[in-house]
């Protein structure tokens, strides 16, 4: 039988029973209101409890979780006996989840997962609609951004294991001294973070943009949302030539207030469209400084990237929803015939509809909107 060993971010902080913070709540988790069926009611979750439960969440029928996402992963039969040590890493406190990378030896390779565990009453709330959402995107765009849910548990401490994407990082915009423009580190855990470079922040913005853009289903306007950048909901792994990008997370997948075409013809469609385009073009260039500080708006080095990551996730959604080849190009021309009052009109109102008034986000990007609009309408009149 597998044995497990538990820590905190890495094998430099063990924990056990014996540990100070074994009886100690997770920080900002205490589940609040009535006690509700299979629900931990009010107790706090706490640090010991959160591992016994993951722990037996995996051991559980024989380690049939692990077993059945390991074969799936190596594409090939896993037993009991073939299971290695362990390691059960808390990794971070989310705003939906706790959640635990698990490091799972299997003969001579060593697989990585993810225990997602829903700790809060937001997180219960938000587990279904990701676990459906995630289902959904993967089987029907199976390129590998996203992780694979391989099992779900809704009991008492709700959970689900899923891919871990071992080697990538979050990323987020920093200010330097050399700069008045902030710039992209990785959170890779070196001491000095690495700093990306134009090149390399300009294929992050491509590759992020075309991953929500071909998760776009243009028929219904069903798309990823919300997400953030703040959030750290993108991760990247940085390459000599570029970066490799993946979505982390998927807390829905819905048409957004406002952006759903009226019917299914091609205006209401395109309609639709630039609704999206000019939402995710907007929310693509948000972040916080160094994750924790005040909201941050992307410099225009970004634009170019993300209109070219748009054109090649909009070229492969319609291809696999049957649309005509020349459906991006026509998106651009109806694009580039709206005046551009039109469009800043446009974009005022998805601003109001999903950045509330009195947000940060909203006041940041209410001051960056006129100048935005004209850049990204300059870009794709030259495109």
């Amino acid at each position: 039988m597998p044995t497990v060993s538990y820590f905190l971010s890495t094998t430099d902080y063990p924990v056990d029973e014996n540990h100070p913070l074994w009886h100690r709540p997770l920080p900002d988790n205490r589940l609040s209101g009535a006690k509700e069926p299979g629900s931990m009611g009010t107790e706090a979750v706490t640090y010991g409890s959160y591992f016994s439960a993951v722990h037996q969440f995996c051991a559980a029928a024989g380690w049939d979780r692990i077993k059945k996402a390991a074969a799936r992963q190596l594409e090939q039969p896993v037993t009991e006996n073939d299971l290695g040590h362990l390691s059960l890493f808390l990794e971070k406190h989310g705003a939906f989840y706790h959640p635990a990378r698990l490091q799972v030896p299997v003969g001579d390779r060593t697989l990585y997962f993810v225990v997602n565990v829903a700790a809060s009453v937001h997180g219960r709330q938000a587990l279904p609609r990701e676990v459906k959402a995630l289902e959904h995107l993967n089987d029907q765009r199976p390129f590998g951004w996203l992780p694979r849910v391989y099992s779900v548990v809704s009991d008492e401490l709700p959970m689900f294991l899923g891919d871990w994407f071992d080697g990538f990082h979050e990323f987020h915009l920093t200010l330097g001294s050399d700069s008045d423009e902030p710039a992209i580190v990785v959170w890779d855990g070196a001491a000095t973070r690495c700093r990306l470079s134009e090149k390399q922040a300009g294929d992050l913005y491509k590759k992020a943009t075309m991953i929500l853009t071909a998760c776009y289903d243009p028929i219904t306007s069903f798309q990823i949302f919300p997400w953030h950048h703040a959030a750290g909901d993108f991760v990247i792994r940085v390459e000599e030539k570029g970066v490799t990008v993946r979505l982390i997370t998927v807390r829905d997948y819905v048409a957004v207030v406002g952006s759903a075409p009226e019917s299914d013809n091609e205006r209401s469609i395109l309609d639709a469209l630039v609704v999206f385009f000019i939402h995710l073009s907007v929310r693509m260039r948000l972040d916080r400084l160094d994750g924790v500080k005040e909201v941050a708006w992307a410099s225009d080095r970004c634009l170019a990237p993300m209109i070219d990551g748009f054109f090649m996730g909009l070229d492969l959604t319609a291809r696999m929803i049957g649309f005509p080849e020349a459906f991006p190009e026509t998106f651009r021309h109806y694009f580039n015939h709206h005046d551009g009052a039109d469009l800043l009109a446009i974009a005022r109102r998805i601003n109001m509809s999903v950045f509330d008034q009195q947000t940060e986000e909203r006041r940041l990007t209410d001051c960056h909107l006129t100048r935005h609009v004209q850049g990204i309408r300059r870009l794709l009149a030259h495109r």
